[in-house]
């Protein structure tokens, strides 16, 4: 644009020429030249105090930093009312998000929200998958999030995510300590460590294995020994899940909650006597 001054006594003025452009931030940057020769560049920005706090406020968006904390379970064993508590456990902290399940019987997933799987709880049976999410904004426009997944046959985990440390660390701890209490503590030490009363069987068989004299006795007492362990590896694998979760029924007796431990004692007794009888049977042919 072109402006033309009014001329002043001993003072010369010409014409001033500007060129400008509009920032995103709302400002005005460009250069100016006048007829004179003089020229030079200029900012001009508005001095309101609305912008000034929008600007603080855009700063304060920015988060320091964002924590996560992760939790895997050992096997666990729920029921219709372990269910529920859960849910109310995983709920609390939680104002305006709503919790959302995704949760499987063998087929599809199918997800829905928390109140809406509870009422139709009593007609699911039993699940092979259950994951519970619930998420709202957090400080810094960052939403803290938790999540709990339970698999029948793969990794029970707990994760929580936000900007406070404290928080998502204490949330994660809590919702495990709940889960803990359904936990089958043998399960989860041959899913961890392997095969637990196993390596005992296995350092037997070393011990054992000088009374055998001959080479092919040897052979197939280890053959066996090896066949044993790796059969009780396959049966925990596939037939006692990492998660149980029955939905339907009469309230869990004490028995009823204990019987995977139970079954998995008893594969491990029957593979040592299975293999003590063998070892029997070898050394009685040693002349």
């Amino acid at each position: 644009m072109a402006k033309s001054l009014e001329t002043r006594e001993s003072v010369e003025l010409g014409q001033i020429c500007v060129t400008a452009r509009l920032t995103p931030e709302g400002q005005l940057r460009g250069e100016w030249l006048s007829t004179t020769g003089t020229a030079g560049t200029f900012v001009a920005y508005p001095h309101s105090q609305e912008a000034t706090s929008q600007e603080t406020s855009t700063q304060e968006q920015i988060p320091e930093q964002f924590y996560t904390h992760s939790i895997v379970l050992g096997a666990v064993s729920l029921y219709a009312q372990d269910v529920r508590t859960l849910i109310s456990d995983v709920r609390k902290d939680f104002t305006a998000g709503r919790p959302i399940t995704t949760y499987s019987t063998g087929g599809p997933e199918v997800t829905k929200y928390a109140e809406d799987f509870l009422a139709e709880m009593p007609d699911l049976g039993t699940l092979s998958y259950l994951k519970i999410h619930v998420q709202e904004p957090d400080s810094h426009g960052i939403n803290r999030i938790v999540v709990v997944e339970l698999r029948a046959f793969g990794i029970n985990e707990i994760r929580a995510q936000g900007v406070n440390e404290s928080w998502v660390i204490g949330k994660a701890e809590a919702i495990a300590g709940l889960l803990r209490r359904y936990q089958n503590n043998l399960i989860t030490t041959y899913r961890k460590f392997g095969l637990n009363l196993n390596q005992l069987i296995f350092l037997a068989m070393l011990v054992a294995i000088p009374e055998i004299t001959s080479l092919g006795s040897r052979a197939l007492f280890v053959a066996v020994v090896f066949l044993l362990l790796t059969s009780l590896l396959w049966v925990h694998s596939r037939f006692i899940p990492n998660a149980t979760i029955r939905l339907t029924g009469s309230p869990p007796t004490a028995l009823a909650r204990v019987w995977p431990t139970i079954v998995s004692w008893l594969f491990a007794v029957i593979a040592s006597l299975v293999a003590a009888y063998l070892y029997t049977w070898l050394t009685a042919k040693v002349p």
